[in-house]
């Protein structure tokens, strides 16, 4: 029996390791580089700008600000806020910075994905035919003056969805939104560039930052019932066929949680959606594969990634006992357990080192970031465990309060930069003009012969 155990764990172990390697496989692309998006931005497209805010009236100026800003014709874009059951100033500090606010009261139905249903219900019937494309933010973001821009050309390229470039706006805040922020970046590298280089649709559009032609949307409503509305939407795009890119030139800030009780929280809730995701629109996408799209395999096994490596991390250590068992060799069987635990932190540890420098990113205790990455890892790993067995839909506010605007977030980009020519006298090492998770980062220079307008090459 014990034999008999042992053989379904090993067999459970090799599945894991062979959808590993698949996600190897994905990430190392050997031309990380996309394809340069043409610099003409003809035609212009009208954008329809959507916040979802929840008493956030400490941050919700800078973003407005942000987007008024926008090196775009102000005549072909319009910010929608919705305050949703605000008990702060929210609504009114928005309008004061010239959005079209809408207020929502719900206090049964919490949540973003509740207030895109809201929000599309009443946009459809008051603005129908008025905008071509949709853009969502959370509220504690703020945006770089040329993201409109870059999403015109998408557009103007054939994508139905896009991505911008996620950065943190609070990396040097806190270890975890160093983590946090590291974390973003390795999405970035080692997921969205690689399937977009493959001619793959990214998987997730990652909650903010993204545009949407209008186009994608069934009679113009928000079709979503998961808690992780953004995947959901993106698995669903993609079992239609739908575009979804990356715009490296459209950039943004996005607050990273400060302690680790946020953090667990927040990951918890997108587990939690992503599960739900999975469920709901896995048959949808399994039929569109085995019509012969076969670039929906790819969505097919992103869906089923959590609960492999779920089941993965429960039967590691149950592994690990039926062995000792079966050989007597406990003290043996133990010290290759703390080795192949050991390894595996080193692994993600360069993983996250290696994210890092390919996207040419440093700030003042990054090095923080790497090493906790690996423990941020195993905290994920252990609440995809929880999330098989429980799953609470309970939306709980993460508060923010890095009230930094634009102007801000560039003086420090000016401070980073001194910090990082005083570690160095490297004359091949300098300033990168393209903003790295809210800071001015550092690279060494090296041949570029691909670069267009706006795009980021690598």
């Amino acid at each position: 029996m014990v034999v008999v155990a042992l053989v379904v764990c090993q067999l459970v172990m090799l599945i894991a390791a062979c959808y590993g390697l698949y996600q190897a496989f994905m990430a190392l692309s050997l031309t990380p580089w996309l394809t340069p998006v043409p610099t003409d931005n003809k035609p212009q497209h009208r954008f329809a700008i959507l916040i979802f805010a929840k008493d956030e009236a400490q941050v919700i100026a800078s973003l407005v600000q942000s987007l008024k800003g926008q090196a775009y014709p102000a005549r072909l874009f319009d910010v929608f806020v919705t305050a949703d059951n605000c008990s702060d100033a929210t609504a009114a500090i928005a309008a004061e910075n010239g959005a079209i606010v809408w207020e929502r009261h719900d206090t049964e139905r919490v949540g973003k994905g509740y207030a895109l249903h809201w929000f599309f219900d009443r946009f459809s019937a008051e603005y129908a035919g008025q905008y071509d494309a949709c853009v969502v933010f959370d509220a504690d973001n703020v945006v770089e003056t040329g993201f409109l821009a870059a999403m015109n050309r998408q557009l103007n390229q054939g994508a139905d969805i896009a991505l911008g470039y996620r950065m943190g706006k609070n990396p040097t805040s806190s270890w975890v939104a160093g983590v946090t922020t590291l974390f973003w970046l390795l999405q970035t590298r080692f997921s969205n560039r690689s399937r977009v280089r493959r001619g793959l649709p990214c998987t997730s559009v990652g909650g903010t930052g993204f545009m949407f032609s209008l186009d994608v949307l069934p009679d113009g409503q928000w079709n979503t019932s998961s808690t992780s509305e953004d995947i959901e939407f993106t698995l669903n795009a993609i079992a239609d066929g739908r575009r979804i890119t990356l715009a490296t030139d459209a950039v943004f800030y996005d607050e990273q949680p400060l302690t680790l009780a946020q953090s667990i929280r927040q990951r918890y809730r997108w587990t939690v959606g992503a599960m739900q995701s999975a469920g709901l629109c896995l048959p949808k996408l399994w039929r569109s594969t085995k019509a012969g799209r076969l670039s929906k395999f790819d969505a097919v096994m992103f869906c089923v990634g959590i609960p492999i490596a779920a089941v993965n991390t429960i039967v590691g250590p149950v592994a690990t006992v039926l062995t000792g068992i079966l050989t007597g060799q406990w003290v043996v069987v133990l010290v290759m357990s703390v080795a192949i635990m050991a390894l595996c932190y080193l692994i993600t540890g360069v993983i996250g080192y290696l994210a890092l420098r390919l996207e040419r990113a440093s700030w003042p205790g990054a090095w923080k970031a790497v090493v906790g990455f690996p423990f941020f890892m195993l905290t994920w790993v252990l609440l995809y465990v929880v999330v098989l067995f429980h799953r609470s839909t309970t939306w709980h506010q993460i508060p923010h309060v890095e009230a930094l605007s634009l102007d801000q977030i560039v003086t420090r980009r000016a401070a980073i930069t001194r910090f990082a020519n005083s570690e160095t006298s490297d004359p091949t090492r300098h300033t990168s003009q393209h903003p790295i998770m809210g800071e001015v980062l550092t690279h060494r220079s090296r041949p570029n012969t691909s670069r267009s307008v706006g795009v980021n090459p690598d």
